[in-house]
């Protein structure tokens, strides 16, 4: 029988979306590949370039949909998008053809030995920027040292240096001046990529009749700050979004300087801006009183401020759920004790759960409802922690079964990297291991990174949170933010040699993170934290003048 007249077998509707989808990403990197001739001297696109690119954008979608994500949040984020370079060739010598170099990632294979890390620990990166804008308001000399200096800091001090602030920064030392307090120019300033670094400025800015034209990279473009823009007028403040149908940055602030004598903070606006408030108090011309009745957060904004308005000398009282600065004189000694990074020191502490050994971290421990629930996590898994003023040590053999039914009261959605992290080494290592607590995050935004990074690691997750091997190709995979980075790093401790697409996402958290993971089981720790770190480009940079080219469809 002639096999040619049978039909050809009809492709699955899922092959025709993944074709369609690599169609899509090659026209993303063509379109990458023009504006990148569109770039002026200095490396970006000119706003006069960007905005009929915008218009043009806006007009094509309303004829297709009414999402705003589509007409606003999606041209945002393709306008950041980075590509690697195009590869070069090799010739392949079997077949004698060129055939391009493909991208395999950042290979994470520490040596299978008990560890011995003895360390200082992170310094906190917010508290670091909170004593940062104290003495610049205040114009009072301060000296910070060793600093974490990574992205979040390095944009403060670049923000606070565009506002006119005397400081420098050195070999993980940061230096404040003494001079005349920071004032409010009318111009435009660059918060980079931190909510953090956005608080602090618009808060600085409440107390004086002002104006500021903010802007911010891509993830603060992206962010929603709709419950802020409700709360300014409580303020007599106006914050306005310059593209229209968007919720976050750039922004202009208009300031009326004059503030209620007691500001109620709503429950859907974050601590982090009620922090800012107070941060900024001491500086403003009469007393603030901020009323946290009813707030969720209101004991996690309390431990996190109240230790630097105390250091600072700030008049401070916090009584019935109510903080009253008055504003005063600002006495900061040049030398001030921070306490560790929580989020970094967390994942430090861990690796002897995944190696076995002991790791010493020299410094004291934040009182924050968050930290202190980081450290339960700890335990929970099996780690013996010894904690005192000026060290935390921590020791263990590796993670045997693991049941994590609940998580302690207080962690933090944003670390559930960690638990999910170290419930991979167990299973990796042949144990029983399962986390409840994760699988029911399964459906949320949460929940696709977790199924993204069990997948990376070759694990599965089924409905009553028990984790599984399974069988697949190893792939390099992006990290979506660093702590994902910190979790992968860590499972790589029971999977040597995975691969990481993205390790220059660590600057953004912890420069000086790949230096000490390369020299476990004894890495020299404490020259890791004075790393300067590499300031990736920005967003709206191209990091080489190479076109980018998509690899061939077997690749993907």
């Amino acid at each position: 029988m002639d096999k040619t007249n049978f039909p050809k077998a009809r492709r699955s509707l899922r092959d025709v979306v993944c074709d369609i989808d690599r169609d899509i990403l090659k026209l993303l990197v063509r379109r990458h590949n023009f504006l990148q001739r569109m770039h002026n001297s200095k490396g970006f696109l000119d706003a006069a370039e960007e905005r009929p690119l915008r218009a043009s954008w806006e007009a094509a979608v309303a004829r297709v949909s009414s999402d705003a994500r589509l007409s606003a949040q999606f041209f945002s984020l393709i306008q950041e998008l980075e590509f690697f370079p195009k590869s070069e060739e090799a010739t392949d010598g079997i077949y004698g053809r060129a055939t391009p170099r493909i991208h395999t990632g950042f290979n994470l294979a520490p040596p299978q030995k008990s560890v011995h890390l003895v360390m200082p620990a992170p310094l906190s990166c917010r508290a670091t920027r909170g004593l940062l804008m104290l003495a610049v308001t205040s114009g009072s000399p301060l000296t910070l040292a060793p600093c974490l200096m990574n992205e979040p800091i390095f944009d403060c001090i670049t923000m606070l240096t565009q506002a006119g602030a005397n400081l420098t920064r050195e070999n993980g030392r940061i230096t404040v001046h003494e001079s005349t307090p920071l004032g409010v120019p009318d111009k435009g300033l660059h918060a980079g990529d931190s909510v953090w670094n956005f608080y602090l400025i618009i808060a600085h800015y409440l107390g004086r009749p002002s104006r500021l034209r903010l802007s911010g990279d891509a993830g603060l473009k992206l962010a929603d700050f709709s419950a802020v823009r409700h709360f300014l007028p409580t303020l007599h403040a106006r914050l306005a979004h310059v593209i229209p149908k968007s919720n976050g940055l750039p922004v202009r602030l208009e300031c009326s300087g004059v503030l209620p004598d007691t500001v109620s903070l709503p429950h859907d606006v974050p601590p982090e801006l009620g922090e800012a408030l107070l941060l900024a108090a001491p500086c403003y011309p009469k007393t603030f009183t901020l009323d946290m009745a009813g707030y969720p957060h209101r004991e996690l904004l309390q431990n996190r401020v109240l230790p630097l308005l105390q250091t600072a000398g700030v008049d401070v009282t916090a009584e019935n759920c109510r903080i009253r600065v008055t504003p005063g004189k600002i006495s900061l000694s040049q030398q001030v004790n921070l306490p560790m990074e929580p989020e970094i020191s967390l994942f430090l502490l861990a690796i002897p759960l995944a190696l076995a050994g002991e790791t010493r971290l020299a410094g004291f421990w934040p009182s924050w409802p968050q930290a202190r629930a980081g450290l339960q996590l700890l335990k929970q898994f099996g780690l013996e922690l010894q904690e005192s003023e000026n060290e935390i040590y921590g020791r263990a053999a590796r993670i045997t079964t693991v049941c994590l039914t609940e998580l302690p009261e207080g962690f933090p959605t944003e670390w559930l990297p960690l638990p999910l992290a170290l419930a991979a080494c167990a299973a990796l290592q042949g144990s029983n291991a399962a986390v409840p607590a994760l699988a029911a995050t399964a459906g949320s935004n949460a929940g696709k990174e977790i199924h993204s990074f069990l997948h990376a690691v070759g694990l599965a997750l089924t409905e009553n949170g028990r984790l599984h091997k399974k069988e697949q190709e190893a792939v390099a995979w992006n990290a979506p933010s660093p702590i994902w980075a910190l979790a992968f790093a860590l499972t790589a401790c029971a999977r040597p040699h995975l691969r990481l697409g993205n390790p220059g996402i660590m600057a953004g958290l912890y420069p000086g993170f790949w230096p000490l993971y390369n020299g476990l089981p004894e890495p020299m720790a404490q020259k890791a934290d004075t790393v300067s770190p590499v300031k990736t480009a920005s967003r709206r940079r191209v990091i080489s003048s190479v076109p980018a080219s998509i690899p061939k469809e077997e690749e993907f």
